[in-house]
């Protein structure tokens, strides 16, 4: 569960800015959006089950989402890099006193208890990085690492007793450019390693508009009874006319294979022949059912069905999802309904939906709280992030109408719009 995230001095985000998933203690309403997660030391505190996020074109929307991503790729992976290789620092550019200060991320989360782990890095090297726990609720230091600049060497910390432990003998194998919490996990840190389990597995990040989304994992959660009950009842929902689906196998013989495959391909497979795996779907006709294959349904159909096993895999695990412009390809009323997917009873580990959209039609009390209500804007080339309830919003007003006519911010200013005066 993501609890909070803060970004300074990356793309277009040149001050600190915070995103939240802490429920207002002021927002009453639609309490099915709202997590009651019991943590040490943060009694009485409730967590959301998503926000969305609005703003005009170039605000920064999509750079939110790029920091999270860029942070969960280097925690994951930079254990790999060679000394060379630049870390994911990307200084605001158009202030010239921001390209030599670092990039900074703060990120507060939940894997099997709470932690804080902060990171900030230049282009070379890593500045600052640490580590902060909640086993009881106070907070436990487990590593500290800070660039010396005088001596040209990282000090470090290690204060808790039990998981310090081969730490210090990591730290000397861990590069400049490399996250300390990624080599620790790599060597096997049992303690690191749960910490890095939440970047690799628990935070998701989804394109709906991908035209190469593959079907396959939704076939094969087809392959589970419950999975494909629910699957199957969401098309019918979903009003494609669907009435009922199937999986078919077909074994491919050497000729059909050679056919699909590139030569390059071919050599890694050593047997004759192997199966190929496809979903049908059954429309009602005039005689009956009437079976069409997946490639012969629409594109809309067939994103729609690709994405439904990776939905059902999200909420039954409790996954932090991130969707940039949630609305592609889809139907606004899909969109609703995908949305009160993670407010209802389907989600029951905590699973997460954060989404950037131009969509007004969700600005609804009835699907979205308004403490679940972020926006963007550019203010001097710079994002400001901040939260809908900033603006103190009355009771019962229109949030939609209040939103387009620029009441909150968020929206491009067009002020004589883009058809040039004629003199």
């Amino acid at each position: 569960m993501l609890i909070e995230f803060n970004i300074h001095n990356f793309r277009s985000f040149n001050s600190q800015q915070k995103f939240s998933l802490v429920a207002s203690n002021y927002e009453k309403n639609m309490p099915e959006n709202v997590m009651n997660h019991s943590l040490s030391g943060l009694s009485g505190i409730k967590f959301l089950s998503g926000a969305a996020v609005y703003g005009a074109n170039a605000s920064g929307k999509t750079n939110l989402f790029l920091a999270l991503a860029v942070l969960q790729s280097f925690v994951t992976q930079s254990f790999k890099v060679d000394l060379a290789y630049p870390t994911c620092a990307e200084p605001f550019k158009l202030q010239q006193g921001c390209l030599k200060e670092p990039s900074k991320f703060e990120i507060q989360f939940v894997a099997d208890i709470r932690y804080q782990y902060t990171l900030s890095l230049t282009k070379k090297q890593i500045i600052e990085e640490s580590l902060i726990a909640y086993p009881k609720g106070d907070p436990q230091e487990w590593f500290v690492r800070k660039w010396n600049q005088q001596t040209q060497q990282y000090d470090w910390k290690f204060p808790n007793i039990n998981v310090r432990k081969g730490l210090p003998i990591i730290s000397e194998r861990t590069r400049p450019n490399v996250a300390f919490l990624s080599k620790a996990a790599d060597d096997g840190h049992s303690h690191i390693q749960r910490v890095c389990g939440w970047f690799a597995k628990d935070l998701r990040f989804l394109n709906f508009a991908d035209r190469d989304l593959s079907p396959m994992f939704s076939i094969d959660q087809l392959k589970k009874t419950d999975k494909r009950d629910q699957i199957l009842a969401l098309l019918q929902r979903a009003d494609f006319g669907i009435v009922d689906m199937g999986v078919e196998e077909k074994t491919l013989s050497k000729e059909e294979i050679e056919k699909r495959l590139p030569p390059q391909l071919l050599e890694r497979f050593k047997k004759d022949d192997f199966k190929s795996v496809s979903v049908a779907f059954f429309h009602k006709g005039e005689k009956g059912s009437v079976k069409m294959d997946f490639e012969n349904e629409s594109s809309g159909t067939q994103r729609f069905f690709s994405l439904l096993g990776p939905w059902f895999d999200i909420l039954e695990n409790g996954y932090t999802v991130l969707i940039d412009e949630l609305e592609t390809c889809l139907h606004p009323l899909l969109v609703i309904e995908i949305i009160k997917l993670f407010n209802s009873k389907l989600n029951t580990k905590g699973a997460q939906l954060i989404f950037t959209t131009h969509n007004p039609l969700l600005l609804d009390e009835t699907l979205l709280r308004r403490d679940q209500i972020w926006l963007t804007e550019k203010k001097q080339g710079a994002t400001h992030l901040y939260p809908l309830t900033d603006y103190a919003p009355r009771k019962g007003e229109a949030l939609t109408k209040g939103y387009l006519n620029g009441r909150y911010g968020g929206i491009p200013f067009i002020p004589n719009g883009l058809i040039p005066n004629e003199q």
